[in-house]
């Protein structure tokens, strides 16, 4: 059994720190030099770290599920897809485990909100790390030190994971960090979310539940400009399109359904009430978000 530790506490080797300048708060994106050739098949976890990683909806778990993939993707550079897991394991104990940790006190969220942001940080970090398994895109970031939005045409299919999830990532921690670096950043939002939806068309196909539709909705909801009729529309049209995707139901109800109760209730009692297994790759996750709907009800 792996002992829990602070992903901070384990270094991620090879790594060349870029600076990123922006108005708000920044970051260091970290993009490896090393010529690892990426695998071609998916890594076979451990089975105490499988096991480990399909109970991540505790939190326990999952904090010990990311120290034992840290180890392992340290050992096993070549699986990009261990390095995705990393980044969607750090996203959700922020956005999941710290997010039902939030109670309203400022004093008493200041911590929670310090680890989150170091969470989703690590969560960017394991993207970045994923997408320089692609090594068109790195030589354009390592070698002629482009920005990342400014190669992302280097990237394709295989890559899309790792793209969707840093954006998802740097969203959340871009919006906790706070709203000038939110706004520093939003043009970065839009360059990974376009290069996604132009990999969906050589796919043929969605990705991750309609992922990018989410974004349209999402942005235009949240943004002080944004279109909020469209937003509606748009989070519609996601739910009609995966009715059991919990993640965008109670993404509606906070962010556009605080004013009318009804349909706030409605779409998080959907929630509460479904079978997180009708999705059975993201079970886990599905039971977060129905502890996140109940939370959310409780706090009306």
């Amino acid at each position: 059994m792996y002992q829990t530790k602070h992903w901070s506490k384990i270094a991620i080797a090879g790594l060349v720190l870029l600076s990123v300048v922006a108005c708000g708060k920044s970051r260091s994106v970290k993009i490896s030099d090393s010529n690892v050739e990426r695998a071609t098949t998916p890594a076979k976890l451990p089975a105490d770290l499988e096991k480990l990683w399909k109970n991540r909806q505790n939190e326990q778990d999952l904090r010990q599920a990311l120290v034992g993939l840290e180890k392992f993707a340290l050992e096993n550079p070549q699986y990009a897809d261990v390095k995705v897991l990393l980044c969607r394991g750090n996203y959700l104990l922020s956005d999941g485990h710290l997010w039902l940790k939030l109670t309203g006190d400022a004093d008493t969220d200041e911590k929670v909100k310090e680890e989150s942001i170091q969470y989703y940080d690590a969560a960017v970090t394991w993207c970045e790390a994923a997408l320089a398994m692609n090594p068109k895109f790195r030589d354009k970031v390592v070698k002629e030190k482009l920005e990342i939005e400014k190669a992302l045409d280097a990237l394709g299919p295989q890559d899309i994971d790792a793209l969707y999830w840093r954006y998802a990532s740097l969203a959340k921690w871009s919006r906790m960090v706070g709203f000038t670096t939110l706004l520093s950043n939003r043009s970065k939002f839009s360059a990974m979310i376009n290069r996604a939806k132009e990999i969906e068309k050589t796919m043929g196909k969605e990705y991750f539940y309609s992922a990018t539709l989410r974004y349209d909705a999402a942005s235009n909801a949240l943004s002080p400009t944004g279109d909020k009729k469209l937003a509606d529309k748009l989070f519609e049209e996601a739910i009609a399109k995966h009715p059991n995707y919990f993640a965008v139901r109670v993404l509606y109800a906070e962010s556009r359904l605080k004013g009318n109760e009804d349909k706030f209730k409605k779409q998080l009692e959907f929630v509460i009430k479904g079978k997180a297994a009708s999705l059975p790759e993201i079970e886990a996750d599905q039971i977060v978000e129905q502890r996140k709907a109940k939370k959310l009800l409780e706090e009306l």
